[in-house]
């Protein structure tokens, strides 16, 4: 898996198949081999990269067998794109257990071609008890070793099992992450997703997520609808099947972004659906029954993939959790997972960057319970005893300069400002998501300094510029590295146009620019010097070998398979510390990943260089 774009958890990837490449997020309609519900031509037009089929179904049919060993599983089914194969688990489920074997089953669907294989594994379901998931997680860690000789001839999937308890969840993940399985669906939930208990998918996909291997695709097995499809890709996901966009079919529903309606319900057919300009709805309403499938499928299969396109957008401009928090007003389901989303965004934080390109908005108070919520909050640690004494704060435009000069300059106490129901740390003012959020909040505009006594006629305690970058670096780059980077002969530039802080210089040298597109600290290699002579062992660094060092070193970028270490708690778009096995500085540059992902990931950018060894300008 190489990541392309992210945010969060969620990201835009591509993984390689034999027949090609997938984007992520992406899904695989199910396609029976027996009935043809939409040319696969249609399908391809709407966007179609990759489909799934069922190789119990194949093998069990005498004349499809014989076809898929002579001429392979994709002429078959007329696909030349990568082609999954599920296994007959949920078949086992249904109807009791299948004819075949799990060797034997895998071995038929890599003879036939399949891109990626599934083990024959063991379907728990949400009302089984602790004991029975938990063979089932036992069972399919034994089915995925014995299979292990496929592996190179295949790509393999291997279940994450557990059903509804999160240990064995947790369990389950690890075991697949450590297995010779290259790609990890997630089993044995469609029962909660056609139950509408989103909540508990919830847990179940975060803690599947979390203890897996980054570097392999998570797959959602039947998470095809469109209502909840955003949210499972923030929370991870990277790729889906489904068959509903039939099945619905079959019954006279359409799917939409929102939800499903009753095809006897509607008076419009939405301008946006491909039937727009083919019927009316009278006209679609009296098609024969066969014919009505056929164009409700094609409406439905539209909508998956015009949803999935709105996903991958809303990736590549960061505005993913946005539009999962405003969709999530459409349903109480939605709604309650959404704020079970939000109990863990404490275990999301280190996965979220340190900024993004879009503003942070701030709709109510579950904004102040997102990971940026959270960073804020946890930001105010860096002080202690902060006192709330604001006065005329314009958020977003910045403090009031009378307050800084006339009081915080004049006292030692560690302030803080309101920011919708979280209070921020006076230092934060420019920093993101504050000053680039938009918030509706009513922020009141006058407050009283009732609370604090200062004597007008005393001296300057200390500089708000100083204080504000000094909290910063202790913020980006550990306690103690403010005051190691910022001595008191440091000379800040300001702007004139603007009056913020543009450049930091010692003994002429530029040691740290602030970035005005998020308010925080960008480091120079001299900068860079005095914090790696801080902070010693991998803290802020990112360790590679020999030869890419050397490449590093004139401005090129790292790359995941080149890094020999790094410190776990890096942070995605922070600054980081790009040093050679004997730890000698080379480069300094914003991490695309954080500190886990770098050590998982096998291919892509890493780290992005800004200064390097051959010029330190």
């Amino acid at each position: 898996m190489e990541l392309l774009h992210r945010e969060g958890l969620a990201r835009i990837g591509r993984f390689r198949t034999p027949h090609g490449e997938v984007e992520t997020p992406n899904i695989m309609p199910v396609i029976n081999p027996n009935i043809r519900t939409l040319p696969i031509e249609i399908m391809k037009r709407m966007g179609m990269q990759c489909l799934i089929t069922n190789s119990y179904i194949i093998r069990r049919t005498p004349e499809l067998k014989e076809k898929a060993m002579k001429d392979g599983l994709h002429s078959l089914v007329g696909f030349d794109g990568p082609i999954m194969t599920d296994s007959g688990t949920f078949q086992s489920y249904v109807y009791g257990d299948v004819e075949f074997h799990n060797t034997d089953t895998v071995k038929f669907q890599v003879d036939i071609g399949s891109d990626i294989s599934t083990i024959l594994d063991i379907f728990s379901t949400p009302e089984n008890s602790n004991e029975e998931a938990s063979y089932a997680v036992e069972e399919t860690k034994r089915r995925i070793d014995e299979v292990e000789s496929y592996c190179e001839r295949s790509n393999i999937a291997g279940p994450i099992q557990g059903s509804v308890y999160s240990e064995l969840r947790a369990r389950s993940a690890k075991i697949m992450s450590q297995s010779p399985a290259s790609y990890l669906p997630i089993g044995g939930v469609v029962p909660l997703l056609e139950q509408y208990r989103y909540s508990e998918l919830v847990d179940i996909i975060l803690t599947s997520k979390l203890n897996s291997d980054f570097s392999k695709p998570i797959h959602l097995f039947g998470g095809g609808h469109p209502m909840f499809m955003g949210m499972a890709v923030l929370l991870g996901v990277d790729m889906f099947d489904s068959a509903s966009y039939v099945k619905y079919a079959k019954d006279d529903r359409l799917l939409f972004p929102e939800g499903t309606r009753d095809l006897k319900e509607l008076t419009e057919i939405p301008i946006w659906s491909p039937l727009h300009d083919r019927f009316s709805m009278s006209e679609l309403k009296s098609l024969e029954r066969g014919e009505k499938t056929q164009a409700l499928a094609e409406h439905n299969l539209f909508t998956i993939y015009m949803e999935l396109g709105e996903i991958r957008e809303r990736i590549r401009e960061q505005t993913l959790w946005q539009y999962v928090e405003s969709k999530a007003r459409s349903h109480p389901a939605l709604m309650q997972a959404f704020r079970r989303i939000l109990a863990y965004s404490e275990k999301v934080l280190p996965y979220t960057e340190l900024y993004r390109k879009s503003p942070f908005f701030y709709f109510d108070e579950f904004s102040a319970k997102t990971p940026y919520g959270v960073r804020i909050s946890n930001m105010g640690k860096f002080r202690e005893n902060y006192v709330s004494i604001p006065k005329r704060f314009c958020l977003p435009a910045g403090l009031d300069p009378k307050f800084i000069h006339e009081i915080y300059e004049k006292s030692t106490v560690n302030f803080s400002f309101p920011f919708g129901d979280l209070m921020v740390p006076a230092e934060l003012e420019e920093s993101y998501p504050v000053q680039q959020s938009i918030i509706c909040n009513r922020i009141p505009e006058h407050y009283s300094w009732k609370n604090v006594d200062i004597d007008e006629g005393a001296v300057t305690a200390r500089q708000f510029p100083l204080e504000k970058i000094r909290f910063l670096a202790d913020v980006q780059f550990g306690q103690g590295s403010g005051k190691a980077l910022f001595s008191e002969n440091i000379k800040i530039d300001i702007s004139k146009n603007t009056g913020r802080i543009r450049t930091v210089r010692k003994n002429g040298e530029i040691i740290a620019t602030m970035r005005a597109h998020d308010g925080y600290l960008a480091l120079t290699m001299e900068g860079a010097k005095i914090i790696k002579e801080l902070h010693k062992g991998i803290k802020n660094r990112v360790r590679v070998t020999e030869d890419s060092a050397k490449f590093n070193a004139l401005g090129k970028s790292v790359f995941y398979q080149f890094i020999k270490e790094c410190d776990p708690q890096i942070i995605p778009y922070n600054d980081v510390l790009v040093v050679d096995p004997q730890d000698n500085l080379v480069a300094v540059g914003r991490a695309l990943a954080s500190g886990r992902e770098m050590r998982e990931y096998k291919k892509g950018i890493a780290v992005t260089i800004n200064h390097h060894q051959k010029n330190s300008s």
